[in-house]
């Protein structure tokens, strides 16, 4: 006779199992899962196991679970959206027998990495927080994993060299960079994945090697992380401006945020390009692409539109700046008279140098004639010591680790 806690197992399990299929019937009808390997990985791992602190519901919705903050707030590790780690496994694809790095710990990406390479593979994951691994510990011991993933705590932009060549590397931290150690530890025909933080923007990366000490590949899913730490750590800065407003920037960009906040803070002047987009078609994140490639002063432009006067587009757009920073100019939309799903790109002028709106709109008709439609972005990454001189012509991306370029091919 089953006892009640027999019983209250045997229920919660049931419960558990269907609230997982719904989930991931849910990510294959929204195409986030489109391999039938790694819907049966998502389906044999319970993820309640490493979501612990929640109702049982709470752990099969598909967002993020926060796992830790510090003392402001702010967050330093979290269980990822289901729909993300869906994603970047079907970027990473790993395959029976693979040994996989996993940068960045959790539990529950291992875990399902475990199922896709099986016993003959092996998985290896790092982080820097020893509060991180001993809860990744934890979760895959009470999933009966603990000896099936190797959990390591250290810098994770070291990689894990005695474990390596890998054929799969998966980062699954936010990156400011492309580390030469990972490019060293991935095997000849490896993959490696990387949520990589491009001018500020957060993409998801695939690349893989050419064998000649060149890396390439794309994807370019919009995706927020939480930032690597370490040696590694992001040089991304925030910077205030008018009430309500703010900039984000790589490190790297040279502005006067004083005499930028004062362009900003003059009467705007729009300038339309002629550009018109269907809502469909998902044109937002491959523009922000567009101009950090093209602007050589490129940043974010974020403002509340309770609060500040400026016509920036929800969830950032891009501004650029002159020399001195007096003059500044960022892309909007406005709608399309007489259609209720078109818009029309545009650029609003702050200061009296016009030729800096003249220069985006002509991009931006640019990007319509030549790339519209097509293949986005490349990302060629190359080991330290290539000569410049043989690398792809593009934005060269000014950052430590191995050296990057984006190009945007016509053909």
């Amino acid at each position: 006779m089953k006892t009640v806690s027999d019983r209250d197992v045997t229920d919660l399990a049931a419960e558990a199992a269907e609230l997982n299929n719904h989930l991931v019937s849910q990510l294959e009808q929204a195409g986030r899962i489109t391999s039938a390997t790694i819907a049966a990985a998502f389906r044999a791992t319970p993820r309640h196991l490493f979501v612990q602190d929640v109702e049982l519901s709470e752990a099969y919705k598909d967002d993020y679970h926060p796992t830790d903050r510090d003392g402001d707030g702010r967050l330093l590790s979290s269980v990822s959206a289901p729909w993300l780690v869906a994603q970047m496994l079907e970027y990473l694809r790993p395959q029976p027998g693979n040994a996989v790095l996993e940068i960045g710990s959790g539990g529950y990406n291992a875990a399902l990495l475990h199922q896709l390479v099986g016993d003959a593979g092996a998985v290896t994951s790092i982080d820097i927080d020893p509060v991180v691994t001993e809860r990744a510990h934890r979760c895959l011991r009470s999933a009966g994993l603990e000896d099936s993933v190797r959990i390591i705590t250290g810098d994770g932009a070291h990689g894990v060299p005695d474990a390596a060549p890998y054929d799969r590397i998966e980062v699954t931290v936010q990156a400011a960079a492309i580390e030469q150690t990972w490019l060293d530890q991935l095997a000849p025909n490896g993959v490696l994945v990387v949520p990589l933080r491009v001018r500020g923007l957060g993409r998801l990366v695939a690349l893989t090697p050419d064998g000649l000490g060149h890396y390439s590949g794309g994807g370019w899913l919009p995706c927020g992380f939480v930032a690597m730490r370490g040696e590694a750590a992001s040089s991304t800065q925030m910077h205030a401006l008018t009430p309500g407003a703010r900039v984000r920037v790589d490190g790297t960009q040279q502005l006067d945020i004083e005499a930028l906040t004062k362009a900003l803070g003059t009467t705007g002047t729009p300038c339309w390009s002629g550009v018109e987009v269907g809502t469909s078609e998902g044109t937002r994140p491959v523009i922000d692409l567009w101009f950090a490639t093209v602007l050589d002063a490129y940043g974010t432009l974020l403002a509340d539109p309770r609060t500040s006067a400026l016509r920036a587009l929800p969830g950032g757009t891009p501004l650029t700046w002159n020399v001195d920073s007096t003059t500044a100019a960022y892309v909007t939309m406005r709608p399309v008279l007489g259609h209720s799903d078109r818009y029309e790109y545009g650029v609003i002028l702050h200061g009296e140098d016009a030729s800096l709106a003249e220069a985006l709109v002509e991009s931006l008709r640019e990007w319509d004639r030549d790339h519209r439609g097509r293949p986005g972005p490349v990302l060629h990454v190359y080991d330290h010591g290539t000569d410049p001189a043989t690398m792809a012509p593009g934005r060269a991306l000014e950052r430590p680790g191995a050296p990057m370029v984006l190009t945007w091919p016509k053909d």
